[in-house]
Order: structure tokens, then C-alpha cells, then sequence
């Protein structure tokens, strides 16, 4: 068996012919088709491969309908979202059917906080129908209501997101019904803050989302870029306030809830890596814990037992504030687990595709 693991590539609406789409941040869909290609062929053509989707393949909150991002998503928006996505990409879409349609070839998507339009059946039906030929459809599954994804050999994958209060999802209240008259996504408040703050500043300064962290920005720019910044803060506070209190009952929102988001933004933003940790120490069974969601690429061991932590990092381009990794970076980065030696001893690594010049480089940071 291997295990090949993406996450975070924000695939949203592509971009028409003669037109650019501020609002797509992935343009690499012919590196994306070599990766599938090179791992459903050569040596890879007789191996049982799973390509597991670590969440935020996809991206439908920077899916716009009819010119604005609408914060009640009901199904049939979630599906006119998701399919005007695969229409912007058939280069993806090909590819992935190609993957599906060699032997021994299967699809996992596990749900992140971007793509929770994916929680929708019809949504789901969808992506098999497009992706998948029907006789391909049980090569395609959906990890929608559980918090991990536990593989042999004692390896966990899990998006991350849960363990930040701002992206929270609770996989028991995805939806909301109470007070709408069909359900709607419960979305977090970052997700609400990238539809209602950053997107309307999207299409003027296209870097908006894509600058880690966040918060070391805007302060910047509160000297450099006031005319943008001190309106968005402004945004941000009322949505804030809107969400978190006036729509509380409606959103599920505890107060104890909106105190960490504040404590996390101002001084505590979580380490995922700390999470990380945290899990190996509880779960003396587990091995390896791979995550995606902060998009920095990162693969640590640590001693006695060997456990390993990575962080597949993502596929878009990363402006990084943090003096550890300064600079703008594209990195094609993924995890592998490698069962050649048998299901109880896998090889967890973290890798950088390069395409078929130079199909990978095994990366140690």
C-alpha cells in the first residue's frame, strides 16, 4: 500500500479564458495531473495507491454567486459552487479520473474548513458523478463526521483546524436548520471574516489570504496600507459582534467559545505542531500524526519512541512573516506513507514534487 497526502490547495473557480479571477489562488493544475500521472504509473501501476484529500482541496467560500460571497450556503448553493470548481478545472478533473481509472486506485476526502460544502450528499453525489465514472464511484469516499483518520500502523491524518477556536468545525452542528428554512453550513468565524473582510479587499490586494500569520500583517499595515487596513479591522468588528452575539442562539455560539477566539488571535494562536505532540503523548499506539490547515510544510521526529509529526504544508503560493521561513514560497509539498515493509511498519515522510524532471526531494525541516 501507499499512501499519498495533500492538503490545502484552495482549488476555487479557475480562470476563464482572456479573464483572471483575483479570487483563484491555484494555478498549477498541470503539476498537479503529473503527480497523479507519476503515481498511478510505472512503479506505481501495480501498487494499491489512496490519494487522501487532508482538507481544503477545494475552496467554494472564494466561489462568488452572482458577484457576492453569501454566508448561508444551503445545498443548492453548495452545488453551484462546487460544480462551477470543476468546470474552471478539467485539466484537474481529468487527471483525477485517469488516477480513479488505473487498478487498485482510490480517492479519501477528509472535510476541512474551506470546503465544508463537501458535507452536503448532493455535493458528494456530484464530485463522484464528475470525477469518477459510475463504475469508479466506490473509489471515491467521504470523510465527513469523524475527527480523524486513522490509517494501519498507528498513523492519524486530521486537517487541524479543529484545534484552533477560529476555524473550529463541530462535526456534530455542521448544519444549522433552527430559525432557516433549510439547512444551512454552521460556519466558523474564520470563515466568515475571509468571506465578509478579505474577499471584498480580494480583488485590489490579491495576496489578502495568502500572508501567514495573519495578525503580524495587519498590524504592519496599519502603518503602510491604512486606507485598506483600518476599514477591514473596522469589518472585522462588526462581523464579529454580528456573529459571535446577535446571531449567537441561531450560529450555536457559547460565549466561553468567543473569549478563545479572542485569547488565540491576541497572544495564543495555537501550534499545531503542540497539538501534535499532545496527541502522540495520549496515544502511545500512534506513530505518526500528519496534518495540513497552517500551510507551512514542516516534518519533526521525536525521541525515545521515533514518533513523527508532518505538516504537508500546501500547494499555493505562501507569503510567510515568520522569521523561521521569511520570504514568498511555492512549495509542492505532500506526505507519504510507504507500507512496502509490511502494514505494522510504515515510512512517513514529507516530500516536494518537482514534476517528471525531478519527480521528488525527500525534505528534512
Amino acid at each position: 500500500m501507499l499512501k499519498l497526502i495533500l492538503s490545502d490547495l484552495h482549488i476555487s473557480a479557475g480562470n476563464p479564458p482572456g479573464e483572471i479571477n483575483p479570487y483563484e489562488d491555484f494555478h498549477y493544475d498541470s503539476a498537479l495531473a503529473e503527480f497523479l500521472a507519476h503515481h498511478s504509473s510505472d512503479d506505481c501501476e501495480t501498487r494499491d495507491v489512496e490519494l487522501i484529500l487532508n482538507g481544503d482541496f477545494l475552496d467554494p467560500l472564494k466561489v462568488d454567486i452572482h458577484g457576492s460571497f453569501p454566508d448561508r450556503i444551503t445545498q443548492a448553493v453548495a452545488v453551484q459552487k462546487v460544480s462551477r470548481i470543476l468546470e474552471g478545472h478539467p485539466v484537474i478533473v481529468q487527471s483525477l479520473r485517469a488516477f480513479l481509472a488505473r487498478p487498485g486506485k482510490t480517492l479519501t476526502y477528509v472535510l476541512g474548513n474551506h470546503d465544508l460544502e463537501v458535507a452536503f450528499p448532493a455535493v458528494q453525489e456530484l464530485f463522484r458523478s464528475v470525477i469518477g465514472a459510475p463504475r469508479f464511484h466506490d473509489r471515491i469516499r467521504f470523510r465527513i463526521d469523524e475527527p480523524h483518520y486513522d490509517l494501519p500502523g498507528g498513523v492519524r491524518v486530521l486537517h487541524g483546524n479543529q484545534f484552533e477556536a477560529l476555524n473550529r468545525v463541530d462535526s456534530d452542528s455542521l448544519f444549522l436548520s433552527s430559525g432557516y428554512p433549510e439547512p444551512i453550513l454552521n460556519l466558523p468565524w474564520g470563515s466568515i471574516f475571509l468571506l465578509k473582510v478579505l474577499l471584498p479587499i480580494k480583488a485590489q490586494r490579491p495576496y489578502i489570504n495568502l500572508v501567514h500569520p495573519f495578525t503580524r500583517y495587519l498590524t504592519g499595515a496599519m502603518l503602510t496600507d491604512s486606507r485598506v487596513a483600518i476599514p477591514a479591522t473596522a469589518r472585522a468588528f462588526y462581523y464579529f459582534l454580528k456573529t459571535r452575539f446577535f446571531e449567537a442562539r441561531r450560529r450555536a455560539v457559547s460565549f466561553r467559545h468567543t473569549l478563545r477566539i479572542l485569547r488565540e488571535e491576541a497572544v495564543l494562536t495555537p501550534d499545531l505542531e503542540d497539538m501534535a505532540i499532545e496527541i502522540l503523548d495520549e496515544n502511545p499506539m500512534l506513530n505518526a500524526v500528519i496534518m495540513g490547515h497552517s500551510h507551512g510544510a514542516k516534518i519533526r521526529r521525536y525521541p525515545p519512541r521515533g514518533a513523527i509529526y508532518v505538516n504537508t504544508g500546501t500547494w499555493t503560493k505562501l507569503i510567510s512573516l515568520d522569521l523561521s521561513d521569511l520570504g514568498v514560497h511555492t512549495r509542492f509539498t505532500y506526505a507519504v506513507v510507504d507500507y512496502r515493509d509490511g502494514p505494522d511498519h510504515p515510512r512517513v515522510g514529507l516530500f516536494r514534487w518537482f514534476g517528471e524532471q525531478k519527480p521528488w526531494s525527500e525534505l528534512k525541516y
